[in-house]
Formats: C-alpha cells, sequence, structure tokens
C-alpha cells in the first residue's frame, strides 16, 4: 500500500476509535487512544512510531514542540474538546507526515503559523478567534483539502493567502458573530462550505446569499432572524446567474413566513437541484399575514407553474407551523404543483395534500410521519409517473381506499404504507393492486 492509502485507513481506525467513546487507554503499534482520559499535559510514554494520536475530550491547556518531536511517523492528531488557548505551528515541526490535525472545541485566540506542507485536513473551528486564522504560511499547504475556520468577523482580505488552494471542504463557526464584508466568501475555492452561526442570534442573509455563489455544496446551520420580515433585503435578480451552489441544505431555520418565501422564491429560479430544509419552523401573526402576503403566494403559484426550474428533489424533515393563520389550501397547492422528480414531506404535521392539476413529473413522494388520511389522493389521475410513494406513520385506516388511491398511478412499483391502521371491512369493495406493484408494505405496528 502507498502512503495516501495508509494514511485513510489510519484515519478510519482513529475515527472508529472516536465513535466508540472509549474510556481507557487503548495503544497498538499504530494506534494510541487517550481520548476523555482526564489528561492536562500531552502523555510522555507514547510509543514513537505512532501514525494516530487522539487526545480530544481532556483538559489539556498548552502543548510544545518537545510533545511530538519523538513521534516522526505521526500522522494524525486529534486535539480537540481541550482546553488550548495558544496554537503554535512549530510544535509539529518534527512531524513532517502529519497530515490530519484537529483542534477544534478549544478556546484558541492566537496562531503562531509555521507551514506544515503535508497537511491534508486542518481544523480550528469552534475557537475563540475575532478574525479569521488565515496566516500567509498556509499559502503553500497545496495538500489542504478541509479546512475549519471560525470567527467573528470576517472581511474579503481574509482570504488572499488561500485563494488559489484548491479546497474540498471550508467548515465556517461564526459564533458571537458581529460584522461582514459582503463579497468576501466569494474569494474561496472550495467545492463544499458549510457555515454554522451561534443559535441565538440573527444570521446574516449576505453570507447565504455568497456561499450559494461560493460553492457547489452549501450547507447553513442555525438560521434565525428576528427582526421584521420588511427589513429582511431579498436578493438582487443578478444573484441567480451567480450561484453555484447545486445541493444546499439548511438546518435549523427559525424564520417568519414571508422571509421563507422569499428565500424559497430564490432558489427556486436557480441552479440548485437538491434543496433539503431541516427542523423548520416557520413563524407569524393575524396581523403580519395580510392580503399582500396572500397575493405573493398567489403570483408565487402562477410562476412556479410556468417555470421549468432546475431542482430535481426538494426535502423538508421536521416542520412546524407557529404561524396563527395562513391559507394553508394555498401551501398544499405549491407543493403538488412542483415541477420536480423527488419531494419529502417527513414529520410536519400534514393533514392533506392536493392532487396535482396537470400531469405531474413526481416520481418519488415520501410523506411519512405526517397526519395524512384516507382521502389522499382519491381518484387522482395526474401521478401516472409516480414509481415509489412511501406513506409511512400517518392515519390512513382503509386498505380498499388505499387500493384505490394507487389504482390510477399506472408506474408505481413501490409503496409503503407501514405503522397505520390499516384493516380492510367485509362489507368493502375488494382491492384492486396494480400488477406491476413489486413491494407493499401494509403491515402496521
Amino acid at each position: 500500500m502507498g502512503p495516501l492509502t495508509n494514511v485513510v485507513i489510519f484515519a478510519c481506525v482513529f475515527i472508529f476509535t472516536l465513535g466508540t467513546n472509549i474510556q481507557m487507554t487503548v495503544e497498538n503499534e499504530f494506534t494510541a487512544n487517550y481520548s476523555s482520559s482526564l489528561l492536562t499535559t500531552v502523555p510522555k510514554n507514547i510509543l514513537v512510531h505512532i501514525h494516530v494520536l487522539d487526545l480530544s475530550y481532556n483538559k489539556i491547556s498548552e502543548f510544545n514542540v518537545l510533545d511530538f518531536m519523538s513521534l516522526s511517523d505521526l500522522r494524525v492528531l486529534n486535539l480537540s474538546h481541550n482546553l488550548i488557548t495558544e496554537l503554535d505551528f512549530n510544535a509539529f515541526m518534527f512531524n513532517q507526515d502529519l497530515e490530519y490535525l484537529d483542534l477544534s472545541h478549544n478556546r484558541i485566540l492566537k496562531v503562531y503559523c509555521q507551514t506544515v506542507e503535508r497537511l491534508r485536513h486542518l481544523d480550528l473551528s469552534f475557537n475563540e478567534f475575532r478574525a479569521l486564522p488565515i496566516c500567509q504560511e498556509f499559502a503553500t499547504m497545496f495538500h489542504l483539502k478541509y479546512l475549519g475556520l471560525s470567527a467573528t468577523t470576517i472581511q474579503r482580505s481574509d482570504f488572499r493567502y488561500i485563494t488559489h488552494l484548491q479546497l474540498h471542504t471550508v467548515f465556517l463557526t461564526l459564533q458571537d458573530f458581529s460584522r461582514y464584508e459582503p463579497q468576501s466568501l466569494t474569494a474561496i475555492n472550495t467545492r463544499s462550505l458549510h457555515i454554522v452561526f451561534a443559535d441565538n442570534q440573527n444570521f446574516s442573509f449576505f453570507l447565504l446569499y455568497d456561499g450559494l455563489s461560493t460553492s457547489e455544496n452549501l450547507k447553513i446551520t442555525n438560521i434565525r432572524y428576528s427582526l421584521s420580515y420588511k427589513d429582511f433585503p431579498f436578493p438582487p435578480l443578478e444573484l441567480v446567474k451567480k450561484i453555484k451552489t447545486t445541493a444546499l441544505v439548511l438546518d435549523n431555520v427559525d424564520l417568519q413566513w414571508g422571509i421563507i418565501f422569499e428565500i424559497f422564491l430564490l432558489i427556486w429560479y436557480s441552479p440548485v437541484e437538491y434543496w433539503t430544509v431541516k427542523n423548520l419552523t416557520f413563524r407569524g401573526s393575524v396581523r403580519k399575514v395580510t392580503e399582500y402576503e396572500h397575493l405573493f403566494l398567489l403570483s408565487f403559484q402562477e410562476k412556479l407553474i410556468n417555470w421549468d426550474g432546475s431542482m430535481k428533489a426538494l426535502t423538508l424533515e421536521h416542520a412546524r407551523n407557529k404561524v396563527y393563520y395562513f391559507n394553508q389550501e394555498i401551501l398544499y397547492r405549491q407543493f403538488s404543483e412542483m415541477n420536480i422528480e423527488h419531494l419529502t414531506i417527513y414529520d410536519a404535521y400534514m393533514p392533506h395534500m392536493l392532487c396535482p392539476k396537470r400531469i405531474s413529473s413526481f416520481q418519488y413522494l415520501n410523506f411519512s410521519h405526517n397526519a395524512l388520511t384516507d382521502e389522499l389522493f382519491q381518484n387522482c389521475v395526474t401521478l401516472i409517473d409516480l414509481k415509489s410513494l412511501i406513506l409511512q406513520r400517518n392515519k390512513f385506516k382503509s386498505l380498499s381506499k388505499v387500493s384505490l388511491m394507487t389504482s390510477h398511478m399506472k408506474s408505481l412499483r413501490y409503496l409503503d404504507m407501514s405503522s397505520n391502521m390499516l384493516h380492510h371491512d367485509g362489507a368493502e369493495q375488494h382491492c384492486q393492486w396494480q400488477v406491476h406493484m413489486r413491494r407493499q408494505g401494509l403491515h402496521n405496528q
């Protein structure tokens, strides 16, 4: 095996031992695990030929070159979840094979830089930096693929030393975030970007817009905005043409009704193909859900019907509605008329879904963990391309109505109705299932 194959294997062993959360020291020829051992300093008795060293979840506050100078074969080092306040890269000057370095979840304020040429993975996220800790020495880390950072302020010049690097993933944590210079993120060259805001402050819409223009894969966690939706700036139309993202994940979203639909409208007209929204809460009040909102949604519906967009799959998981009043039929119509292949609405307390008015492009529908009943898709003749229908954990009762529901779905191959309350009354008409269905999950739990 070559050196790159070896380090992948060692990293896998390292990650596995992390997941087992071993409370005692485990050491063999290549791996030493001191995780969660109440250490305050780096142990002195580590085998010199070790490749993977895990010192995470301890109380180490400092380290220096003497702690690692004998470990010339070290390739993976995890110092995350400690009490480190300063980072001096000179501590690794004798670790020329070091490729994976995790210092996340510490208290680092200062960095003293030195090139670690073979580094492929560097994680400095969840620390206490004010500005991004990107040193001039990072410019020669040509092997770097994963970079984790944290800061309270960001400006475009922060990235000047790494604009030429071909990164795969940038992970950015913004705790107590205070200032962002627009267009800063677009200086990064990365395929994937993950931004985590603090869970108790407003997110930056400029970071959302710039993130969409930066990477193919974008994930943003903790999206909250407590100000009025009227103060939320809708993005300029020219932004749509600049968007690079094709796979978007928004996690832990808590926004007002109007803002959600402004963002939705932007994404729908963008090149995004796969969009996932997890842990969604949308808010509002009778006063704020006005006639203007009603007209806006009607206009939005019109545009959806006539737009041949790029989106292929939309996934909504764990959605909660805290709007006091809104026209639910308008919302259901938006979903039913989408020109996409895959739609998942999971755990959203959804009581109903409308039949599409025209021949639908849906091939996969997953409405599990909702409140749907036997009235779903009765006499619906527009789902002729639907291949998979998953309706686990709803409120279906009648097997005969389920069979009627699927009778017009000529392409249906997979039906999952498990964990409902299904029964067949002898007085009801006989069930007539599609002969081409390969699997039916009809059992109750």
